[in-house]
């Protein structure tokens, strides 16, 4: 993790996302991707954004760009309200924030050579042009890692890993406040994906942007994020500085996430206690009433039924917050391991057919 105080930070926050709400017409109703979700990056901060495939992390990152429009909620980038702008309102701010996609392979045009598309930015924004533009490029590319000739290839001639690096030489090539990651290393061989997290953090402490970093690899998010917050089918359940996360969740989803996350030492994993959650993902289309947790929840009482808890401030410096009804005021968090536990043990009554 990047120690917080070596960053410089402002008051308004790169980015600040207020009851964020994103829903889809779908054949069988309204996919409520995104349903109230509150979340800041400050400047200069990395926020880990965490949780299960089909939590709704990639739509969150899209709205936060405007890549995707907003069906309820605000959008703030510097203070500025940008959620129902139009595209042509939009332009000239996009150089505040950039996206680096998923998936390299996708996201680079592959008629265009490297200095083409690191250099698009930079046209279209009006900064830079010929012999300044080729060299800005030339500047960009060795920034991450990649020697002046790269820039006279295609993306099909690279590497997964050179072509994350050219998304990324692409965001930061005019100096954006925010830079949204979207899972940019889970496309890549688990042997680059170190080099590409090193990259990133290089990057972000010597330029001081605001990064939303958006993955389900907790290893990375250990790694690289300020503080993180936990989503679970369109909304945040838990936030908080990394340290205190990892050493002691609240919620008992981010309990059962880093249960599941495997740790170095084999002694350990062998004889660690793990949360195996009972049930699948429950759909948006149809997310469960009260608590959307307590289908799969060992600690599920009467009122996560039917009452939806609301994510409140705990007691400290107001970074951290979480949205269950058993976590107490002071912030004492129930075991969610050993209740998965008793209830693996507890003889069953049916009879047997």
């Amino acid at each position: 993790m990047i120690p917080t105080q070596t960053r410089e930070r402002d008051a308004a926050p790169v980015l600040e996302l207020t009851g964020l709400e994103r829903h889809f017409a779908g054949t069988g109703g309204i996919v409520r991707a995104a349903d109230g979700v509150t979340l800041t990056v400050g400047k200069g901060e990395v926020v880990g954004l965490v949780g299960e495939s089909g939590s709704g992390k990639s739509t969150v990152g899209r709205c936060a760009v405007r890549l995707d429009d907003p069906t309820g909620g605000t959008v703030r980038i510097n203070g500025r309200d940008v959620t129902r702008l139009s595209r042509r309102a939009l332009r000239p701010l996009r150089k505040d924030f950039h996206l680096v996609f998923q998936d390299p392979s996708s996201s680079l045009d592959p008629r265009m050579t490297v200095g083409q598309i690191v250099a698009e930015p930079l046209r279209l924004h009006g900064i830079a042009r010929g012999d300044a533009a080729r060299a800005r490029v030339a500047e960009l590319l060795a920034q991450v890692g990649l020697r002046p000739e790269y820039a006279d290839r295609h993306p099909h001639e690279l590497s997964g890993g050179q072509r994350q690096r050219i998304s990324i030489a692409r965001a930061l090539s005019v100096d954006p406040d925010l830079l949204v990651a979207d899972e940019p290393t889970s496309a890549l061989d688990v042997s680059v994906q170190a080099s590409v997290l090193n990259l990133l953090a290089d990057l972000q402490r010597d330029r001081g942007f605001g990064c939303l970093f958006i993955t389900h690899d907790l290893a990375a998010v250990e790694f690289l994020a300020d503080r993180i917050a936990v989503m679970y089918l369109g909304q945040i359940v838990e936030q908080a500085p990394t340290a205190e996360l990892f050493a002691a969740p609240k919620h008992p989803y981010t309990q059962a996430l880093l249960s599941a996350a495997p740790v170095p030492d084999p002694a350990l994993q062998r004889t660690r206690e793990r949360i195996v959650l009972s049930g699948e993902l429950p759909s948006p289309l149809a997310p469960p009433p009260g608590c959307r947790f307590h289908t799969r929840c060992p600690l599920a009482v009467d009122r996560c039924r039917v009452e939806v808890p609301e994510l409140r401030e705990l007691p400290g410096d107001g970074r951290r917050q979480v949205s269950c009804h058993l976590v107490a005021d002071d912030g004492t968090a129930p075991d969610a391991a050993a209740a998965a536990q008793t209830l693996r043990t507890i003889p069953s009554t049916r009879t047997a057919r």
